[in-house]
Order: structure tokens, then sequence, then C-alpha cells
């Protein structure tokens, strides 16, 4: 194995070269001179990286010992897999909050994923996984370990992205086999410490899931073409983005946003339950009150 770390441009002291070479010549620091944030700074380590395999480790989390050794062990046992995703625990001072919460949507996910149980217990996926991540990416499917030429096939992380993690395992989803390690052996440290999962940047976190659906959508129209069953699923995904907008918007009294929002899930997927949604957008510039 090796490892590479990569320095963002840090100003930490002593260095994070003069860390590193504590451990050897396993070890190495490449440095950005300017700072230009995860999803770059995965690139460069993957563009640096000389195993078959790659795995992911942001500073501020932990793997379990036995990570990379079972990572492997299920890429090694089905030939065809790609990407294994892998399963995580929370800790911290909030940890017990963002386990509950990921529990709930792996189960979410997992129920409309449609994976194959195989031995260990791990999932083997097709087409059900890229519908079910299509409306939620929990965690696990956040932290994959993969063949170095699938990094190749599904492409480099977006790094003008905000949502670069979910972008990518939506994209592994198309693309490759996939599998899943339930196996909680990624540890995800839950301290607010993660800039998109500020509650004061959950309008950004919506328009960044609208430019993935919108930009993918764009892409299996290219591939697919209209009216196939993979557009008529990124249609809906992208009309349901665009609703969840215009919810939020109107929550926030911005109405002319709202009905903006509103129009273009309607124009992409016309619905009768959405078709609600002005009159109560109505009701709500009369009343002066928020949706409910």
């Amino acid at each position: 194995w090796e490892a590479i770390v990569v320095d963002d441009a840090s100003e930490e002291t002593p260095s994070v070269a003069e860390v590193a070479s504590a451990y050897g010549p396993r070890m190495r620091v490449i440095r950005h001179e300017a700072a230009q944030g995860g999803a770059a700074a995965k690139n460069t380590g993957v563009q640096a990286a000389r195993g078959a395999l790659l795995a992911f480790l942001d500073d501020d989390d932990l793997l379990a010992p036995t990570y990379l050794e079972k990572a492997a062990g299920v890429l090694e046992a089905y030939p065809e897999i790609q990407v294994v995703f892998m399963g995580v625990e929370w800790f911290g001072p909030n940890g017990e909050g963002g386990e509950q919460n990921y529990r709930k949507a792996m189960a979410k996910v997992l129920a409309k994923a449609d994976g194959r149980e195989a031995e260990g217990g791990v999932l083997l996926f097709g087409e059900g996984l890229l519908k079910a991540l299509l409306e939620r990416v929990p965690m696990a499917f956040q932290r994959p370990v993969l063949r170095r030429d699938a990094f190749a096939v599904v492409g480099p992380y977006q790094a003008d992205c905000l949502l670069w993690d979910c972008d990518w395992a939506i994209r592994a989803a198309m693309t490759v086999p996939t599998a899943l390690l339930p196996e909680p052996l990624y540890r995800q440290r839950c301290e607010r410490q993660g800039f998109s999962s500020q509650p004061a940047r959950a309008l950004e976190q919506m328009e960044s899931n609208i430019e993935i659906k919108t930009r993918l959508h764009a892409r299996v129209l290219t591939e697919s073409g209209a009216g196939s069953p993979r557009e008529g699923l990124f249609r809906k995904a992208l009309a349901h983005a665009w609703f969840s907008a215009a919810y939020a918007h109107a929550n926030e009294g911005r109405r002319r946003e709202a009905w903006a929002a509103w129009w273009q899930s309607q124009r992409l997927s016309p619905s009768l339950a959405r078709a609600k949604f002005p009159l109560r957008l109505l009701l709500q510039g009369v009343l002066g009150k928020g949706m409910s």
C-alpha cells in the first residue's frame, strides 16, 4: 500500500510534510499552494496514485484497521464489481444524531435499490441503486473503494459542485457495477465541521442537487434519447428536486422563486399531486404564513 496526503494549502505548524515524514517512504505529501477544496484534493491524489485500488480518507475521519483488507477482499471475490461502497459509523459530539439519520436514510435506499445479498453480507447492485440514489445519497455511498480503471470510467470528482461526493456516487451507479459492504468500517466524525452540512447552506445544497440532476439528465438524453427508461427516471428525479426547492422557497417567503421552481417541476413531469401547490402559495400570500 501507499498513502498519499494532499495538503490543500493548509497553514499547519508543524507542516503536513513534517508530520508525514515520520511514517517513512510509503507516505507521500502533495501540496496545493492555493486551496482548491476536497474534490480537487481527491483528484490530485488519484493522479499521483500508483496502486490498482483506490481508497479515500477525509482528514477528520478514521478507518477501521480492517477497512482496506475487507474492501480489497470484496473486489477480489467479485471481479465484475468496480466500486464497493463502505458502511459508516458516526462518532463525535453529534455522533448519535448522525448515526440515527444515517440508518434511516440507508433503510430507505436499500429498500429501493433491490440489491442481491452475497457471501459476507455484501450487497450487489444493478439499475435499482441508481433509482435509489437519485432520491438520496447516504454517507456510505460517499465512501467508495474502487479499481483504478473504474475512476477513469466514472470520471473525476466535480470540483465546482458543492455535493461532489453525491454526484460521483450517482455517476458510479450509472456507469459501472457496484456493491456495498454494510459493515461500518469508515468512521465518520460528526461535529458540524463540514461546510456543506451546515443548516444555513440548505438552499445551496438544493441548488447543487438541481445542478447535478440537470447535468446528468442532459447526458442521459444524449446517450439514451428522450423517452428511454433511464431518461424518464432522471426527468422525474429532476422534477422532484425542483419541487423541493419550490417548497423551501415558499417556506422562506420567496414566493417568486417558489413559482418559478414549481413551474420547472411541472414542465419536466406534470403531476396532479403538485398541481395544488399554486393554491397553497396563493393562500400563503393572503394569510402570510409558511407552507404546511
